[in-house]
């Protein structure tokens, strides 16, 4: 509860954060891609944020995260394009097939966006 008021006060509604177990790790857990967004847009106005943009790993030459569990498969980080620096969260739930597969359509559409 107090995670959550500390986010309602940044302006993500706690209706788009259920954390049971705060390992991430459970599948009752779960954020809203707008709530992923919202967190990585404020720790942009942190002074430690580019000691975490460095930290965050570089995937299909994107700075971002990954996160999954059985269905589902989600990125959020920055992409910089145009002299412009974006936040995003992209997420793709209940998925049928192979983890791979969707991680190759999802690489392709980041790969647009860049």
């Amino acid at each position: 509860e107090l995670i959550k008021q500390y986010w309602k006060t940044r302006g993500i509604d706690p209706d788009a954060l259920r954390m049971y177990d705060g390992s991430g790790l459970s599948p009752a857990n779960r954020v809203t891609p707008t709530a992923l967004v919202q967190v990585m847009t404020d720790a942009r106005s942190k002074p430690w944020f580019n000691y975490f943009y460095q930290a965050l790993p570089t995937i299909n030459g994107l700075k971002m995260k990954s996160g999954s569990i059985s269905g589902v498969r989600a990125y959020t980080g920055y992409i910089s394009s145009g002299g412009r620096t974006y936040t995003f969260a992209f997420m793709v739930n209940n998925f049928s097939g192979s983890s791979s597969a969707v991680m190759q359509k999802m690489f392709a559409l980041l790969n647009q966006l860049k």
